[in-house]
């Protein structure tokens, strides 16, 4: 395990702050760029991909695998469709064997495949207000996500991608490589802040976005756990889709992409590349990437681990380690900067703290925050058509409030074994497939509490566990109900109505 420094933390990489708390930029080199264009482009990139290619509309984008014939990840990538074709945007590396790969199978069909990636540059923009910044200095901007536009930053043309590699706010910009220096320039012109690569690789890790480095051979698109991105169920025939079909008839993968952090007494220590990860005396993974974590004050990995091997102790190349939820969001639920603010009130499950804003028209002002852990909430689906809701009795608003079941991130599990066991909590059911469906803040101006949506299917009913004092009923109610009682008031919790409409939007368009 390399160490960031002998006598504490390691230092926060330059512009980390920016990206996490303002807005930066960053170059990304030697990403890849492969264009697919012609009379068939479509359709036939549709044919490679666990992505459903031809429900997009110009402007519009997804993530999406491409995979050979068993089934195996060869590069996870963004798919822009365009006005003659699509652009496939991949990590690192990736753009001459993605080319190859899909040049091996053109025969007839009517494409031009171009691997662009020595002539295009990439750089991110990103920090929560990186759209206020690119639209106050002229951008056109999408509104989607991989919703993509052709526009200018100052005088450099550049397709700009709504993109969230490294937080929640982030744009990608795609220009030609012999404008890098003059994009740059602008940049520096404009006042904006320039990020290291260590800050971007710290940022991306901890938001857990896979990089080619954490898709090692053979690796299968479930392992990665962004399904809801990046996988379609209902499309037609494509490359390796007998062995996502299966994977997802059984319900289960045997590995799963995970964050890893370091023990926090080795605070600057940070997991080497390709380090082992065991269980007792198993070896259940390697570490793909890893940064020092500025948000937990340790090293942090992604990796893809056995799910079987994750039970016990952890340990990378024998120094403890633990699994920490996706994205990270600290030990307090916050960043960096909340994190050294004063502490006006600590409980088990939050605390709140007064920290300095900086405001618009450059003046700073004091701010009370409450910082949350995060949870988690569950849409229970009994039947295709019927849902598992809970009748909670809540004391702040003084009555019985109809909602899904939900809880607090307050052990160290993954997101998915929280769900699980919140699931099985309050409602007694056991799920035999569950599913990420997005993500939402829940009351960002004052509360800093990430709520992680799952779906879970093929229920197993079950005893409810309720902890001590918790006054919780369930109701299985028809799913279109259950919309319909989002719509007209009969459900007034918050989270439940983001999570049943935004299901049922998904719902709708597939």
């Amino acid at each position: 395990m390399a160490s960031g420094s002998d006598t504490g933390p390691a230092p926060v990489p330059q512009g980390y702050d920016d990206l996490r708390l303002r807005v930066a930029w960053v170059s990304l080199p030697g990403r890849g760029r492969v264009l697919v264009r012609g009379r068939d482009a479509v359709t036939f990139v549709d044919h490679f991909t666990t992505a459903a290619v031809t429900r997009l509309a110009e402007g519009e984008g997804c993530e999406g695998f491409f995979a050979d014939a068993r089934g195996q990840v060869i590069a996870l990538a963004n798919i822009l469709r365009t006005a003659d074709g699509v652009v496939i945007d991949v990590g690192a590396g990736l753009g001459p064997l993605l080319a190859a790969h899909l040049e091996h199978y053109h025969i007839r069909e009517a494409v031009e495949i171009e691997d662009e990636s020595a002539d295009r540059a990439t750089v991110c923009i990103a920090g929560p207000v990186a759209a206020g910044w690119l639209a106050a200095h002229g951008a056109a901007l999408p509104a989607t996500p991989l919703g993509h536009v052709a526009t200018s930053l100052g005088a450099v043309p550049a397709l700009v991608v709504r993109c969230d590699p490294c937080g929640p706010e982030g744009y990608l910009a795609q220009v030609a490589t012999a404008e890098m220096p003059a994009l740059a320039a602008w940049f520096a012109a404009q006042g904006l802040a320039r990020a290291s690569s260590e800050a971007f690789e710290a940022a991306r890790i901890e938001e857990g976005t896979p990089a080619p480095a954490d898709l090692p051979e053979k690796t299968l698109p479930q392992e990665v756990g962004r399904d809801d991105r990046a996988i379609c169920f209902t499309k037609g025939c494509y490359l390796g889709q007998e062995t996502v079909a299966r994977i997802d008839a059984l319900g289960h993968v045997n590995r799963r992409l995970v964050a890893l952090a370091t023990d926090p007494a080795a605070a600057g220590a940070v997991p080497a590349v390709g380090a082992e990860i065991r269980s007792g005396g198993d070896v259940v993974g390697r570490v793909g990437s890893a940064a020092y974590s500025p948000l937990l004050g340790t090293g942090l990995a992604l990796a893809l681990v056995r799910d079987r091997g994750t039970a016990g102790p952890l340990t990378i190349d024998g120094a403890p380690a633990r699994i920490v939820p996706l994205p990270v969001r600290g030990a307090a639920g916050t960043i960096a900067a909340a994190t050294a603010g004063e502490t006006l009130l600590e409980t088990r499950r939050f605390r709140v703290v007064r920290v300095v804003e900086d405001c618009g028209d450059g003046t700073r002002r004091d701010r009370e925050l409450v910082l949350h852990p995060g949870s988690v909430v569950v849409l229970p689906f009994v039947t295709p058509e019927s849902v598992c809701l809970v009748e909670v009795v809540r004391t702040a608003v003084g009555a019985a409030l109809l909602e899904l079941p939900a809880g607090t991130l307050d052990r160290v599990e993954s997101l998915a074994d929280a769900a699980a066991r919140e699931l099985a909590e309050e409602t007694g059911y056991r799920a035999g497939r569950l599913h990420a469906a997005g993500a939402f803040w829940m009351s960002p101006g004052i509360l800093r509490e990430r709520m992680h949506l799952f779906v879970a299917e093929d229920l197993t009913p079950g005893p409810q566990a309720l902890e001590p004092g918790e006054r919780i009923r369930t109701r299985v109610v028809a799913w279109d109900d259950a919309v319909a009682m989002c719509l007209d008031g009969r459900i007034e919790d918050a989270k439940t109505i983001a999570g049943i409409l935004q299901v049922a939007a998904r719902r709708g368009r597939d």
